[in-house]
Order: structure tokens, then sequence, then C-alpha cells
């Protein structure tokens, strides 16, 4: 799991009033709203005596812990010791807990765990096609007891549909093959498509021509996002701009903002909705099967072939980020400090000021 990217902590319809708690690369994490309404998050040990902020409350904008009262405000300063007196309030620069950027987007609250400057980090994958004319999107979400990187590489992965989804022939077509393709890199990541003959199955048959070719490609970018995009022909088209958020290594949240150019009424989101998750239901047969979890890492863990380069490619730059010092040492985590230490995943603020009460996660 890495740190410095943006991951998507919740729909942003969740977070109301009421403080939500939400656990992400293995840390939980408070999320609030001030008195404008404007979306935070911080750590969620209290500094004091570690109680959960996000079973607290909001009162003047400040996040309030549960416990003894101490208020947070959304830079993760304390800015009240209920026990010191009106008239008592020290300066304390240790009472802090790491507070982390927040940004309302696609109707998702998009979280960056790092400590990056601002200038230097990640963009959020882009949605297009989000509320313009011609397009209709929906907003749904999956879990998966997987890694993260077996989710990436299978939907990456150009050849498994025809075995895997309701839209292959299982393996039927004795000339299956699949064709060569070219990778188009940018600086947070790389993709590919390919062109594939055109099929008219079920209701689709009376909607699209079975002449012709279709298109099907997918981007990641950073170690989490993808999108895939299907181009079924001129008028129709299908994108699925996935965000996942590792929950810790073994389960992932996956928030997909689907978007499609046609059947636009509100009334087919629904079935919309149900070939995703007739879709994401047969990956998640896949990917949760796979053995072990979460395997070697690198080009030679596994054998590959022709078509999968887009996947080592992949796995190429979950390397180059791990050379920059972002990914968590989960197994340092395992051995020495679960239960015994609070460590932090480090915010921003930890470049402008040394005086913390927690220490943060091991790096590789």
């Amino acid at each position: 799991m890495f740190i410095n990217f943006w991951y998507p902590a919740a729909m942003a319809e969740e977070l109301k009033q009421q403080p939500i708690k939400v656990k992400m690369l293995g840390q939980n994490m408070a999320l609030f709203r001030d008195g404008e309404g404007r979306p935070h998050c911080v750590s969620n040990i209290c500094v004091h005596r570690n109680a959960s902020l996000a079973n607290g409350w909001v009162q003047e904008g400040k996040l309030v812990c549960p416990y003894h009262g101490w208020q947070y405000n959304g830079e993760g300063k304390c800015t009240y010791i209920p026990s010191l007196g009106p008239d008592g309030q020290a300066n304390m620069p240790r009472a802090q807990v790491d507070a982390y950027p927040v940004v309302e987007r696609y109707g998702l609250l998009f979280v960056f765990l790092g400590d990056l400057p601002e200038n230097e980090r990640p963009p959020i994958m882009p949605v297009d096609e989000w509320q313009q004319p011609g397009w209709r999107t929906t907003l749904s979400e999956f879990n998966q007891k997987a890694y993260y990187r077996r989710v990436v590489e299978n939907a990456l992965d150009f050849s498994h549909p025809e075995f895997v989804h309701f839209v292959g022939r299982k393996g039927a077509d004795p000339n299956y093959s699949m064709p060569d393709y070219e990778i188009v890199s940018h600086e947070w990541g790389a993709g590919s498509s390919i062109s594939f003959k055109r099929q008219a199955k079920g209701l689709m048959k009376y909607f699209r021509d079975s002449g012709g070719e279709s298109e099907a490609g997918t981007t990641f970018w950073g170690p989490h996002q993808f999108v895939t995009r299907i181009k079924i022909d001129e008028k129709m088209k299908a994108y699925q701009y996935a965000y996942a958020l590792p929950v810790d290594e073994y389960t992932l949240r996956v928030f997909l903002v689907s978007c499609r150019s046609f059947f636009l009424h509100p009334w087919l989101d629904r079935l919309a909705d149900y070939r995703n998750g007739l879709i994401a239901a047969e990956d998640r047969e896949i990917t949760e099967a796979i053995e072990p979890i979460i395997g070697r890492e690198g080009a030679s863990a596994d054998l590959s072939v022709k078509c999968d380069a887009i996947q080592l490619s992949y796995r190429k730059m979950l390397a180059q980020w791990e050379q920059n010092g972002w990914r968590i040492d989960t197994e340092k985590m395992a051995s020495m400090y679960r239960g015994k230490d609070a460590l932090m995943i480090p915010g921003p603020g930890r470049r402008e000021s040394k005086t913390w009460v927690f220490d943060t996660v091991p790096m590789k």
C-alpha cells in the first residue's frame, strides 16, 4: 500500500452532521464537516487518551473528542482543552493529530494520504464526461476480499472477459486470440486498447449492429485508480472510472463512477448498475480465490505472456513508487507495532512541525 496518493473515503452524501470513521490503508480516520459544510479528515486517535475522534461530535466547526472534550480543527490542531478552564488554555504544540487534504469531486470524498506539498501531489483521475450533455453518470460501490494489485491487474487484463464475463464465450471460439496492442504512458500511469468484432446479444441486439468492430481500453492512474472505456460504436460508449481504497492488505472498497452515452433516462440507471454489479461479481469470484492473496512483486513473480504487457507496465510503476519511499512496510508493522503503538500516515503538517505525539508508519 502506498502513501502520497488520493483515495476515495466515502460518497459525499454519507458525510452529514455526524463524523464518520473510515479505515484507509490499515489506519482509522475521522471525517467531519465544519460549520460551513467543508469536509475534513484527521487521524482518528486523540493524542490525550487515544479515544476515537469519529465517535465524537462537531461543535462550532470543531471535532470534539467524546472522552474529555478536546476540540480539533480541520488542520488537526487542538484548539480547546476543557479541563484547563477558559482562562487556563496553554500553547501545546504537541496537541495535534495528522490532518489530510480533502476534495469533494464526482460525488465522492477524496483524501490525500501523504505529506507531499500541494504542487507535488499526483492528480485525481479525471472524469471528463461528468455532468456533460449527452452523458449519464451513476455512482456505486462494491467490496472485495482481495489484494489491490490483483484487482487492478484484473481490470488491465484484456484476455479474461472471454472466459470470466457473461459477454464472453468461455473459449468456444477455436480461432480466439489476443491482438497486439500499444501501451500509451502518462506521468502517473499507462493504458492501452484493443478492437474486437462487435457482438449483438440479448436486449442490445435491438439497439446496435452486429457488424463492424468495437473498442475496449483500460488506463491506470497511480496504484489504485483505473478507467475502462468501451466504445461499442460511435453513439454507444460506456466508461467505468474505478477509485479503489485499500482498507487493509486484504480488503478493498471500490467506488465506481459509471458514464454512458446511451439509455440516458434516469429510470435506466438501475439496469446499468445491475449490469455493472454482474461484472463486478464475476471478477470478484476470480480475484478473491487467487492464491496467495498478496503474492510476490515484480515482473518475474509469475509467468506472463505477450498480452500481459500492460500489467507488467503497472508493476514497473509500482516499483518506481516504492523507490520513492512511498510504500508502507506492512510486514514491519505487523511484526513490531501492532497493538502496541499508535502509528500515523504522515500528513503535510509533518513537514512544518516536528512536535508530534505519535510516530509514523514504517516505509520501505
